[in-house]
């Protein structure tokens, strides 16, 4: 039955796949050998990480009986004279409150076709890696033992929340459903091969989306719970991984603030530390517990250490993962049963807000390195 309702499925996401796509190509398409880890990095990092969608301010800073969605709280912070509020998941930090957000895995089998021999992505590898993570299980950190999001917001606001300091925002351990099969074709997609020899797929930039929506609209998630999409050792070509939230109007007359991830996995012998493993993962849960609904402005920043302007948005991972000086920002390592996690770091909310010192917990900016940025932002000119 379970498989009946698979292959269901599949008929119907394909079609929004391929409907904007080209005549089929002819013939198999070559395979892109990638010949050293310097193009390979470069490849990936072009990618780079997003945030899409968005959902009007007007329905996320307040709360309502005819709004569903999971715990977030609103506040501000200003900055030479200007007001920037801004909303974040969890309970408010003074008042000692526990939020559980609760999460479905989304796994997505991707099938490259039309390249010669069909290439299967089984996405279950990077599952069981990430349902055993930091990111869901407790690991040891700088400012203590925890989940990585958890410890990152509690350092962030360690200095603002309950005197007792039991505030947190814990992401329950999801959900995994069947994996789901999505077929690509080389007018959606490149197969690749890294230097090792190891299969690489690329899939086109926003080719993803309307499976994803479709996939939204056809498995059964409550308001408050959060799914996470999921590849192995493929990505769209221009997004990582992202986040993104919408607001759907449904049949009673409330309004769901729905939230969603997606993340891509390479394996670390395929790629290097940089881009390995959760790297991916945990940019986008730091960014998702920071600005949930993709609509929190900040003061238009510069990247680290550079005079280039980033970006305008409470997006926590992409100062250090975005800019041309990526490689300045080593990933941090966090062993957890025998495996070695690949976290990028974040810069936190205080590096937004100009503070000097930073009110977070020892004065970072950063984390889980916590020694990588030592000054807030610099503002675009």
């Amino acid at each position: 039955m379970k498989t009946l309702r698979n292959a269901l499925l599949l008929g119907l996401l394909l079609s929004p796949l391929f409907a904007t796509a080209a005549p089929p190509t002819v013939g198999p398409v070559a395979v892109e050998h990638i010949a050293d880890h310097a193009t390979l990095l470069r490849r990936l990092h072009a990618a780079g990480y997003a945030v899409k969608g968005g959902i009007s301010k007007s329905l996320t800073d307040h709360d309502s009986d005819g709004l569903k969605t999971f715990p977030h709280f609103t506040s501000s912070f200003t900055y030479q004279g200007v007001i920037y509020p801004f909303t974040m998941v969890g309970h408010p930090p003074t008042s000692g409150k526990t939020t559980h957000v609760r999460t479905v895995i989304v796994p997505l089998r991707l099938t490259f076709t039309g390249f010669g021999p069909d290439v299967v992505f089984d996405p279950d590898p990077a599952v069981v890696n990430i349902v055993r993570s930091p990111m869901f299980d407790d690991a040891v950190f700088p400012n203590g033992v925890g989940q990585f999001g958890d410890q990152m917001q509690r350092a962030a606001f360690w200095n603002k929340m309950d005197s007792q300091h039991r505030w947190h925002v814990l992401l329950d351990h999801p959900r995994v459903l069947a994996a789901l099969d999505v077929q690509i074709t080389p007018d959606v997609g490149q197969l690749s091969t890294g230097p090792d020899g190891t299969p690489l797929g690329f899939v086109a930039d926003g080719a993803l989306d309307p499976v994803i929506q479709t996939i939204l609209q056809l498995i059964k998630t409550d308001p408050d719970e959060v799914p996470i999409f999921v590849t192995y050792n493929a990505a769209e070509d221009f997004a990582l991984g992202y986040h993104s939230a919408h607001a759907v109007g449904m049949e009673d007359g409330t309004t769901v603030l729905q939230a969603f991830i997606y993340t891509s996995w390479f394996d670390l012998s395929a790629v290097g530390p940089e881009l390995s493993d959760v790297s991916t993962i945990n940019h986008e849960i730091g960014e998702f517990l920071n600005d949930p609904y993709g609509n929190n402005a900040v003061p238009a920043w510069n990247f680290p250490n550079i005079n280039l302007c980033g970006g305008g948005n409470l997006e926590v991972g992409d100062p250090q993962g975005n800019g041309p000086n990526f490689a300045s920002f080593p990933t941090v390592v966090i062993p957890l049963k025998g495996f070695a996690y690949h976290l990028q770091d974040l810069v936190l909310f205080e590096w937004f807000t100009g503070e000097k010192p930073s009110s977070a917990l020892n004065g970072w900016y950063d984390y889980p390195a916590t020694n990588q940025i030592s000054s807030p932002f610099t503002p675009c000119t």
